[in-house]
């Protein structure tokens, strides 16, 4: 009798529902942790890293379809250089590694679950040199072995969660509304921006360990960023970080990246310098 009127509590009441949704993300919680490796930060992981990996392969079966590679010799040979000697220091063991540049005027890169990594040759016209490829590649590489993906995939099913309880619960469009957005505003596009943070804390020291000058990190991001503007209403819809804000980030971490460079079993310093041809 007692439990039949726990479940009716639960079914029939707002208060039941919100206690049923803070029980479920307490369990979650405490049986979906793990440490993101250099910062220790604790994160939920609902996912598989076998799952992730999967979706990482056929994403980027979907990119090699879509985009020709390079045949930019310097940038392929560069890529290859710096991918390896990251990859040395990354302490993934368990990844398939691939290294591609895709030909296309897109200023970007990415590094998918797995090891999956893809530096657009767009963004590669913009690099003086091979350490400012090493810091583009050590922080998509970073977002990989940190399993950003995996974690914003376990918030996203919370937030989808929450999203049913709160119209069951209301059965009203302006409160799921005002959830969805405050959601969104309150929770998601932050973490999305501490997500990029940590990769650029974790890229700058990968880089350094690789051998490559930390401060090509701040010297491509200052120009990279210098024909970009970002006021406090863009900066809050975003999913990265102000510009500002993330080079004043790698000047205060620049400390602990130029002891970790000084350590490197084979220093670079600036690497190749790209003739763009």
């Amino acid at each position: 009798m007692v439990r039949v009127k726990v479940v009716q509590f639960l079914r029939g009441s707002r208060q039941g529902l919100l206690l049923l949704f803070a029980l479920m993300v307490s369990t979650l919680a405490l049986t979906g942790c793990r440490s993101v490796p250099v910062t220790d930060r604790t994160q939920l992981m609902l996912t598989s890293s076998s799952y992730e990996n999967r979706l990482g392969e056929e994403a980027y079966a979907e990119y090699k379809a879509q985009y020709p590679r390079s045949t930019n010799a310097e940038y392929n040979q560069a890529l290859a250089r710096c991918g390896k000697a990251i990859v040395e220091v990354a302490g993934q063991k368990d990844f398939n590694w691939e290294f591609l540049v895709l030909e296309s005027s897109t200023q970007n890169a990415f590094c998918l679950p797995g090891g999956k990594v893809a530096v657009y040759s767009g963004i590669m016209d913009l690099m003086n040199n091979e350490a400012e490829l090493a810091f583009v590649v050590a922080h998509e590489i970073a977002h990989a072995i940190a399993r950003h993906s995996g974690e914003r995939i376990s918030w996203g099913y919370l937030q989808s969660l929450g999203g049913l309880l709160v119209a069951i619960g209301f059965q009203n469009d302006t409160i799921n509304g005002v959830y969805g957005t405050g959601t969104e505003l309150g929770v998601m596009l932050p973490f999305s921006r501490s997500n990029e943070s940590e990769a650029d804390q974790i890229g700058l020291l990968l880089m350094a360990e690789a051998g490559y000058n930390p401060r090509a990190a701040v010297q491509f991001w200052s120009r990279f960023s210098s024909n970009s503007s970002n006021g406090l209403f863009s900066s809050w819809l975003s999913t990265h970080p102000c510009d500002s804000d993330r080079i004043k980030a790698m000047n205060d971490q620049m400390g602990a990246a130029e002891e970790a460079y000084k350590k490197a079993r084979s220093p670079k310093g600036y690497g190749v310098t790209f003739h763009h041809k």
